[in-house]
């Protein structure tokens, strides 16, 4: 594993993790990580990947890992304006960076949860850019319910100036996804896996699990509005692959639901889209008991997706 630090459009540092050890690379998966964690905790299935000829590369997003730490930013603060479009612009830097380093090589983007937001806003952008997707732990959103929970988090960003971790708006987003899986002895993380090293590994690392900020809540809910628009879907290229995969027991998706209602929308718009759910699974499926089911599915779509090139 390497590490790298590039620079981003406004001059910010966007530190970058290669695993590249790879003998004849057929693809690169840019790893696009989700809210309140970071790309080091995916060396495993990295190395997984690796295995399979395919080559890893993950920014940590601001307010996030190693890149918060380099800017000296705090953890779940994006930026003071259009945080969730500038992260957006940070993952095409650390694109045009791969397509420089390894020319010619397929780029499958893999986005996970947050990260599954950002990679559907990035299919919106960019769309040429990028040969496949696969979107992990994903969901669709009541419109109403964005747009009045942005509202309260712009407010509240104007009264506490954006940088302090939101409890109150963090309790009524978060805080929820256990709801099913509460009991005397729950953490609060359950709803992330069954793995209960995994869950551990969670709670312990301090660059994990930490509240979003008034101004980033702004940001993230932004951004669950734009993938939405009817207009924006239409701008994804309709030829391009994408899976869809989840936990049936992911409360992110409510429970396989609004995945479906994903997949249901972009075939309606004529997009090339499957998907996958797994039983009994939960929230980090590359983290999960079955995650090696879910990384031969993820090799079998990207060797698909090389054949049909």
């Amino acid at each position: 594993m390497k590490e790298r630090i590039i620079n981003s459009l406004d001059d910010n540092k966007i530190n970058i993790y290669i695993w590249d050890e790879v003998k004849n690379p057929k693809a690169i998966i840019q790893l696009v990580h989700g809210s309140c964690e970071h790309s080091l905790r995916y060396k495993e299935f990295a190395k997984k990947m690796n295995d399979n000829q395919i080559i890893v590369i993950s920014s940590d997003h601001r307010g996030h890992g190693k890149t918060a730490l380099l800017n000296n930013k705090p953890l779940g603060y994006f930026s003071k304006n259009n945080g969730w479009n500038i992260i957006i612009s940070d993952l095409k830097q650390v694109n045009s960076f791969i397509k420089n380093q390894y020319m010619n090589l397929p780029i499958i983007m893999l986005g996970h949860s947050m990260g599954s937001f950002m990679a559907r806003t990035y299919m919106i952008d960019y769309p040429n850019t990028v040969d496949a997707y696969v979107i992990s732990g994903t969901a669709w959103h009541n419109k109403a319910l964005l747009i009045f929970s942005k509202n309260i988090a712009h407010m509240r960003s104007k009264i506490n100036g954006g940088k302090k971790p939101d409890n109150f708006i963090w309790k009524l987003s978060y805080k929820p996804l256990n709801k099913k899986f509460n009991s005397k002895k729950a953490t609060g993380f359950e709803w992330l896996s069954n793995d209960s090293i995994n869950k551990n590994e969670f709670i312990l690392d301090p660059l994990t699990g930490q509240v979003f900020t008034s101004s980033a809540f702004k940001d993230m809910f932004y951004g669950l509005i734009y993938i939405q628009k009817k207009s924006n879907i239409k701008k994804i290229k309709k030829s391009t692959p994408i899976l869809l995969i989840s936990g049936k027991e992911d409360p992110v998706g409510n429970y396989g639901k609004m995945v479906l209602k994903t997949n249901k929308i972009f075939r309606q718009n004529n997009l090339n889209v499957k998907v996958n759910l797994y039983e009994n699974q939960r929230h980090e499926i590359l983290f999960d008991e079955k995650k090696s089911k879910v990384e031969k599915d993820i090799i079998l779509f990207i060797n698909g997706t090389l054949q049909n090139k």
